[in-house]
């Protein structure tokens, strides 16, 4: 039996088993509590999981639901356990399956009689739905079971996360789910840090107003030279990537005096992946290290696993002590002139490339309402187009596909920068929506050594091209056509390429007369460049008959 209470906090060093886990809720008849628990059946005789249930005097163990969903994991699979999900009413628990090894899940309150109430299904990295809505796969009578049980399925997704979910079609609220997540790598994401001091709140990250605490950042943006005076910084505030079946610990190393004291644990990141560090944890001056990683029961200082933030704390300086009272204040007097003056200046600079910032934006934003619509638009036309020629199940299936690609369009058009991971589900949707009328193949590969969840591009910026290669390329080729869509490295450089068979186009005529779609993302990379100066977007298209490749280059972006 193990506590779940435990679970946001600790993880399990025994190994899994030979045995089914079954979440359920266990009260103490002494105290009256109630609270989640594991409890674990063997293998060989997995109907004991209804003895569990029988009267106790000490405790009472009742089900979480009638569906009783049970996992079996590999027996030798140790540190298991991780966060829980949120899913409306109910909590969604996670298993970390480290060595790739599949999870075998079976439903023992689903039997010959309510099988026809069930439905289950998968979501694969929380964005696509791999299995939709379907009956439960089959009874079965295995691992010692005494009556017929619903059998879900094994899976295996390695480097993936699954989301297998299992409801009464009758009543909502008869619902349980689990998440097996497969991925290697638990470093956490850093998405912004912050400094609070006395005299302003500002992203560090940005050098025109982080005042000189950090000067140089690695490919991850975490500040490789952060330092500032003791009591000048009131607090640091950490913003990471959101992985919700995770829950991260912070510590904190010190060395003060040339003494290194051993980490000291801070506390967790919150939910919504903030973690704020108050001036009381560093008021000593000397060199300190935030170290942001997975909870674990025993903690493993995998440096893989680690995000690691180092800064100076400077001891105060020491003039002021020295000066006498006159000439400190003739001092104070002189710096508060000059300080006066600069502060006037750096407002004014820092106003025309706020203007200068907020003006491309809006451009940009322009540009992005003008490419949603030209998508859409051309959307429908081969909606319409399908229409009348009376093929109405694959106009009925094309426009199935252009609802739910247009609700993820839609979503990214608040954000300039949407996951590799994102963008790449927008474009395999709408190749597949377009294959449904042109019969034409395609390929989306990517370098596997690349983290697609953890990198960034701007939003929509591969698909006005792959629009191009189907309207202006392949469509009369049909199923001869052929678009590859390729993404890998070189270098620092992170290279997208858009590759098609089809009759080519004269690339000197794009303004002029070519794709709206290629002028606006010309322009758009243009824009791009002025924002993002020491990361350019690099646009080369190559066209001849019978091969037109696209080039676009995200220069050091990894």
């Amino acid at each position: 039996m193990i506590n779940l209470k435990l679970f946001a906090q600790k993880e399990v060093d025994l190994p899994f088993g030979n045995n089914f886990q079954f979440e359920t809720l266990m009260t103490d008849l002494k105290t009256m509590v109630t609270e989640p628990v594991y409890i674990t059946v063997s293998d060989k005789h997995i109907y004991q999981v209804f003895d569990k249930f029988k009267k106790n005097k000490k405790v009472v163990f009742t089900p979480i639901s009638p569906i009783l969903l049970g996992v079996k994991l590999n027996p030798k699979l140790t540190q298991y356990y991780a966060n829980s999900v949120q899913s409306l009413s109910k909590d969604y628990q996670t298993f970390v399956i480290a060595d790739s090894s599949e999870a075998i899940l079976i439903a023992m309150g689903i039997n010959a009689g309510n099988i026809r109430d069930y439905r289950y299904h998968v979501i694969v990295n929380d964005s696509t739905e791999v299995v939709p809505w379907s009956f439960i796969p089959r009874l079965a009578q295995g691992y010692g079971a005494r009556q017929p049980y619903g059998f879900i399925g094994k899976f295996k997704a390695p480097g993936s996360r699954l989301v297998v979910e299992v409801v009464n079609i009758k009543n909502y609220s008869i619902r349980e789910g689990l998440i097996l997540d497969w991925r290697r790598s638990f470093k956490p994401v850093l998405a912004e840090i912050r400094l609070s001091t006395p005299a302003a709140y500002f992203n560090l990250g940005r050098s025109q107003l982080n005042r000189g605490y950090a000067t140089r950042f690695d490919r991850s943006g975490i500040p490789i030279d952060l330092h500032f005076y003791a009591d000048s910084v009131a607090r640091i505030i950490l913003q990471l990537k959101r992985q919700e079946t995770l829950l991260h610990s912070a510590y904190l190393i010190k060395t003060i005096n040339g003494r290194k004291d051993t980490s000291e644990w801070l506390g967790f990141v919150d939910r919504y992946g903030f973690f704020q560090l108050d001036r009381s944890a560093f008021t000593a001056a000397g060199h300190y290290e935030l170290i942001i990683k997975k909870q674990e029961r025993r903690v493993l200082w995998k440096e893989g696993d680690m995000l690691r933030i180092p800064f100076e704390v400077l001891p105060p300086p020491l003039l002021a002590k020295k000066l006498t009272l006159k000439l400190f204040l003739l001092v104070c007097g002189g710096m508060a002139v000059v300080f006066v003056i600069y502060l006037l200046y750096s407002k004014r600079i820092l106003q025309r490339t706020q203007q200068q910032e907020a003006a491309t934006q809006l451009k940009l934003r322009s540009l992005r309402s003008q490419l949603n619509p030209h998508f859409m638009f051309n959307a429908l036309s081969s909606i319409q187009n399908l229409v009348n020629k009376n093929e109405l199940l694959q106009a009925n299936l094309y426009l199935s596909k252009f609802a739910g690609l247009t609700r993820k369009v839609l979503n990214s058009t608040v954000q300039e920068l949407i996951s590799l991971e994102e963008e790449l589900i927008i474009a395999d949707d709408y190749l597949q929506m377009e294959q449904l009328r042109f019969g034409f193949a395609y390929q989306i590969t990517v370098d596997p050594a690349l983290s697609q969840t953890n990198i960034d591009i701007p939003a929509m910026i591969i698909q006005p091209f792959i629009e191009n290669s189907v309207k202006h390329g392949i469509a009369t080729l049909k199923k001869a056509g052929l678009i590859r869509l390729h993404v890998f490295t070189k270098g620092y450089d992170l290279i997208l390429s858009v590759e098609d068979n089809g009759k080519g186009f004269d690339t000197h005529k794009i303004r002029s007369e070519g794709s709206f779609g290629l002028k606006l993302s010309q322009e758009r990379i243009s824009l791009l460049n002025q924002i993002y100066k020491h990361q350019p977007a690099e646009l080369n298209i190559t066209s001849r008959p019978g091969q037109t490749t696209i080039l676009i280059t995200l220069t050091n972006w990894i």
